[in-house]
């Protein structure tokens, strides 16, 4: 008991110290760009940067769910572009404008952005069961469904953009409106991660989350539908990066294929960001994985960094993230020392003493 006492108090120290090295390097890196330009340590910014923050951090958030039950999805950047264009394709129908209007918005946006939420929910849920229920590969199968449901969302338009009834009918707003001057995707994005948070942290219904992707022989031994919250972590990766492709649409003004196609990469990036801090997915993790990669991007546009020398340094962050996610670095290089300072005559003259 005395040993683990010991090794869980070493771990939460560990969680400590790279969690203070984490935020004194979000420090440094928000004094920098706000040195090399005068805009970035700006209310105005700051604003733009929770809006932009709100869509990765919805995404990866989503995808967190599916890494703790110890899988990975592919297809949730294509999905969101099919529950995009489904609500586009709603929001364009003149139903949309002839129904009542509830506060400034018309009463179908709401029934829009639902279904669009829905759609790919449910198409999320397809791919939950073919991985959990058919144990078919994830990395493959996500692939493939994930194929199709962009393959879908084509449809809609032929491929083309979306613009009938976007400036009349109200969906900008949920870009746009303010609720006690916070950019209300930044109150989205925050009522998520509590829920989350409560959810995976806070409750029975978490830690199952936790063993499905820890071992999932021992979950069901220990009578966890294992099956179930597979198809449910996917559901709710779908579900949520429907909530930011939407967010995005409302952003652009339009109803694009490609809205959210490049949601793969930043949102792999902020989760295993928190996993290098924590060792394991965690909701806070990937917030402040979210933060980080937010902050980097947006400085790197205010100094006009190339677009491929900052998909370059994101990638190489992936990977360092990745890397550090895998080992304890601090243990690591202990360990190299440790190793370079005892020579073997030493351990030979200690042997003959």
């Amino acid at each position: 008991v005395t040993l683990m006492s010991t090794e869980s108090a070493d771990m939460v120290t560990s969680h400590i110290k790279s969690l203070f090295a984490f935020i004194a390097l979000l420090a440094v890196l928000v004094f920098i760009f706000s040195q090399l330009h005068d805009q970035f340590f700006t209310v105005r910014n700051f604003n733009m940067m929770s809006k932009h923050m709100s869509i990765n951090a919805i995404t990866a958030l989503g995808l967190t769910f599916v890494i703790i039950v110890g899988h990975f999805d592919m297809s949730f950047q294509y999905v969101g572009c099919l529950a995009a264009m489904t609500t586009a394709y709603i929001v364009s129908l003149d139903a949309t404008m002839a129904s009542f209007m509830i506060g400034g918005i018309h009463s179908m946006i709401i029934v829009s952005v639902l279904v669009g939420i829905i759609v790919g929910t449910l198409w999320g849920a397809l791919s939950g069961v073919a991985v959990g229920v058919f144990k078919l590969d994830d990395m493959v199968t996500t692939i493939g469904t994930g194929s199709i449901a962009f393959g879908l969302a084509y449809l809609y338009s032929n491929g083309s953009f979306i613009y009938k009834n976007f400036l009349m009918s109200g969906i900008l707003e949920i870009n746009d409106a303010k609720w006690f001057d916070v950019p209300f995707p930044a109150l989205l994005m925050l009522i998520t991660y509590l829920l989350a948070y409560m959810v995976l942290h806070r409750s029975r219904y978490g830690r199952n989350f936790y063993a499905t992707g820890a071992n999932k022989t021992a979950a069901v031994f220990s009578g966890v539908a294992v099956k179930k919250y597979i198809i449910v972590a996917f559901a709710i990766c779908a579900g949520l990066t429907s909530l930011a492709a939407i967010i995005s649409t409302a952003s652009r003004g339009q109803g694009s294929v490609t809205v959210s196609i490049n949601f793969l990469m930043p949102a792999y990036v902020s989760l295993y960001i928190g996993i290098a801090i924590f060792k394991k997915a965690t909701v806070i993790g990937t917030f402040l994985g979210t933060l980080f990669t937010t902050i980097l991007t947006t400085g790197f546009v205010l100094i006009n960094v190339p677009f491929y020398i900052a998909d370059l340094i994101v990638a190489i962050t992936l990977v360092f993230a990745i890397v550090q996610s895998r080992i304890d670095l601090g243990k690591f290089i202990k360990k190299v020392f440790k190793t370079k300072s005892v020579s073997p005559g030493s351990i030979g003259g200690e042997a003959a003493s």
